[in-house]
């Protein structure tokens, strides 16, 4: 996994290179990296004293997104700033790339590390690394870490360490659930997230009850503490709260794009803001899968729910995709395919459930397959490599196509602005 990480996160390096040459080319390649570039920007601009440097560094200013991802992502420019000085905003390609690797690249390819070792545990190499180039050749995933500087693949790698973290509890409540008590209040600070664990903990503690790991009062007890911990970690890495002004600005920031969210944006046709399955599917199936792929994914999910050694994880997997996909399908109108990797990739972790039961042989449905069994494992083996062609070779959101056009975009925006200038040339000649 660490030699496969380590191409993949080089491999990204050209493409991330591209675009951003000056801000201004930065502005006509880009909607988002222009509007959270200048806070990165201010962060870094040598300060007047100390107080004005803890202002920058702590009142960062965009309350869009929590502060873990502009406090990192001012860490990744940090090398450009002291080397530089004050003119490490000449740089601005250096820097994008950066941020595109550091932020967006790196986390999420530790996020799918983290997912697919859950999913599949130690002992099986090949289904393993399989497993992990398998959710890493997602086309939702390969398209946010070209040209993509966006809090995703942290927030992502926060949810997937909260799950690992239940996992390795195992019913116990030690350290492990306190971890990921704080890995979810950290993926509530970046990008909200953790909200959505509230099943998954209430399931969690509901089965400690049941096992009698846990008296009644020491469950309700363990669910207060959770959410302390929670609580305290959401704070602690946003420490801009302590500020009652930002912390206004953050509440009607929030407030206004959960209305945005639901509504849609007003210059836009109100038909492409129906909520549903049916109004979401062609997201979904340009970015992740075909319908029918997804629903091999569930199968196999729920059929790691039921049998095998990883029950316990598949159902907390489970738990946790289905509040946030009714969120998503019934309350978003607005539809990027970003919105759904928190969903999707352990979803698709899910997808060698059946591998591993087959390899494991201890269960009786396994056994009474029989011969069968060998017929599971290539069939499985069909779709999965069926779904990996489709995610290069597919049109327009394949990866070839992806990666080439965004190799030609500086070539493109030069064309566009000779064509530009040709014409107002000869649109002086007429006069």
């Amino acid at each position: 996994m660490l030699l496969i990480g380590t191409l993949y996160f080089l491999a990204f390096i050209p493409a991330n290179l591209q675009g951003a040459k000056s801000e201004a080319m930065l502005s006509r390649t880009s909607i988002d990296e222009p509007v959270t570039y200048p806070y990165v920007v201010r962060m870094l601009t040598p300060a007047s004293d100390w107080r004005d440097l803890f202002s920058r560094w702590v009142l960062y200013g965009d309350y869009h997104y929590g502060y873990p991802f502009y406090f990192f992502s001012a860490l990744s420019v940090l090398p450009v700033r002291l080397i530089y000085g004050a003119r490490f905003t000449d740089h601005t390609a250096l820097n994008l790339l950066l941020l595109r690797q550091l932020i967006s690249v790196l986390p999420m390819i530790l996020a799918v590390a983290v997912l697919a070792y859950s999913s599949v545990g130690r002992g099986r190499l090949l289904v393993l690394g399989g497993l992990f180039v398998f959710v890493l050749s997602t086309r939702a995933v390969v398209r946010q870490n070209i040209q993509w500087w966006h809090p995703d693949a942290l927030s992502v790698l926060a949810v997937a360490l909260t799950l690992y973290c239940l996992q390795r509890d195992n019913l116990r409540f030690g350290r492990y659930f306190y971890l990921s008590a704080a890995m979810c209040g950290l993926a509530a600070g970046i990008k909200l997230a953790g909200v959505w664990f509230f099943l998954t903990v209430a399931v969690y503690l509901w089965l400690g009850f049941k096992r009698r790991a846990l008296m009644f009062g020491r469950t309700i007890a363990m669910g207060a503490l959770f959410l302390v911990v929670m609580g305290l970690a959401l704070v602690v890495s946003n420490p801009f709260l302590y500020n009652s002004g930002a912390r206004q600005e953050m509440i009607a920031i929030q407030t206004y794009k959960t209305t945005e969210l639901d509504q849609g944006y007003s210059h836009d046709d109100p038909l492409y803001y129906s909520k549903g399955l049916r109004w979401w599917l062609p997201t979904l199936q340009n970015w992740y899968a075909h319908p029918f792929v997804l629903l091999f994914l569930l199968f196999s999910l729920l059929a790691g729910c039921v049998w095998g050694s990883r029950r316990l994880y598949n159902l907390l997997v489970l738990t946790w995709i289905i509040p946030y996909s009714v969120y998503l399908l019934y309350f978003v109108a607005v539809k990027p395919d970003h919105y759904w990797l928190p969903v999707m990739l352990p979803l698709f972790a899910a997808a060698a459930n059946i591998l591993v039961l087959v390899a494991e042989g201890g269960n009786a449905l396994v056994k009474r397959l029989g011969r069968y069994r060998s017929l599971m494992w290539v069939v499985v083996m069909a779709v999965l490599a069926a779904q990996m062609f489709w995610n290069v070779a597919r049109p327009e959101t394949g990866l070839y196509a992806l990666y080439s056009r965004s190799m030609r975009v500086e070539t493109e925006l030069t064309t566009q602005s000779f064509d530009v200038r040709s014409r107002m040339a000869a649109a002086d000649l007429d006069k």
